[in-house]
């Protein structure tokens, strides 16, 4: 048995079509068609082939985890299995790797830099209070509290690696806004426990995952997403290509403490 026909056997037995597993997906037939033959080139790649798999695997009633192994053995022989891949969607006490320190000295010192000019070029005078407020407000996030400022993009991000912002409690929860720029990527979401979304989202595709503690995401093409947590805009977590797994709780995803 192959990848492919393991697949079609499972869809039959479920005693559905190729256009209701099409329809419950939101894959195209033909490409569905396609895996059954044991042929992915119309996936659009590993990273979205091993998606198509698990999501189809959901509908039909298969295991995903055995079809994944299966097709990294035959088609990615040096890809990483799916288990080692997405295991910290699941769980609640994934451990961050290591920082760059190197980098992170780097980003830090040119802040320093940065705010100093910044600094000495915008210094108010004492007799122009109100241009001081000003320019302070402008540079709120909509939504956010007035006390609360604009995060910046996360340029820092490595790929595989797990963000945790911890911030005190907040009573509004979580919310994270992710929008698909470009192109396409696979997507899995998790909050306390409990699934949020998983699937591939396309150009112009938004999701909006939300939940009381934690939401834990993993993006299969980080490049191409734009992600928004509690109203702080931090870009895109990675490159193009990119696995990258996230996880956020309330308030700025950007503070530290």
């Amino acid at each position: 048995m192959s990848v492919g026909s393991d697949v079609a056997a499972a869809r039959v037995k479920a005693g559905l079509t190729l256009q209701d597993v099409s329809d419950r997906t939101r894959v195209r037939r033909t490409v569905i068609e396609r895996i059954e033959a044991d042929d992915f080139s119309l996936c659009g790649g590993e990273v979205y082939a091993r998606g198509h798999l698990r999501v189809i695997a959901g509908v039909i009633g298969a295991d995903p985890v055995p079809l994944v192994a299966e097709f990294d053995r035959l088609h990615a022989p040096h890809a990483p299995s799916a288990s080692e891949v997405f295991e910290a969607e699941t769980s609640a006490t994934a451990e961050p790797r290591g920082p760059n320190w190197t980098a992170a000295m780097a980003v830090a010192l040119v802040v320093i830099v940065v705010i100093g000019v910044y600094q000495v070029a915008h210094r108010p005078s004492p007799a122009a209070p109100a241009a001081t407020q000003s320019t302070s407000s402008s540079s709120r996030v909509p939504g956010t509290s007035p006390t609360a400022t604009a995060a910046t993009p996360l340029a820092s991000i490595n790929p595989g690696s797990t963000l945790v912002a911890q911030v005190p409690p907040s009573a509004q929860g979580v919310t994270v806004r992710l929008e698909v720029v470009s192109g396409r990527t696979w997507v899995s979401a998790t909050g306390s426990g409990v699934k949020l979304y998983e699937g591939v989202l396309s150009a112009g595709a938004v999701r909006l995952l939300t939940d009381p503690k934690l939401v834990k995401i993993v993006v299969g093409n980080a490049g191409v997403v734009r992600v928004i947590v509690n109203g702080y805009d931090i870009g895109a977590p990675g490159g193009p290509g990119q696995v990258v797994r996230l996880s956020f709780g309330p308030g700025n995803p950007n503070a530290s403490g």
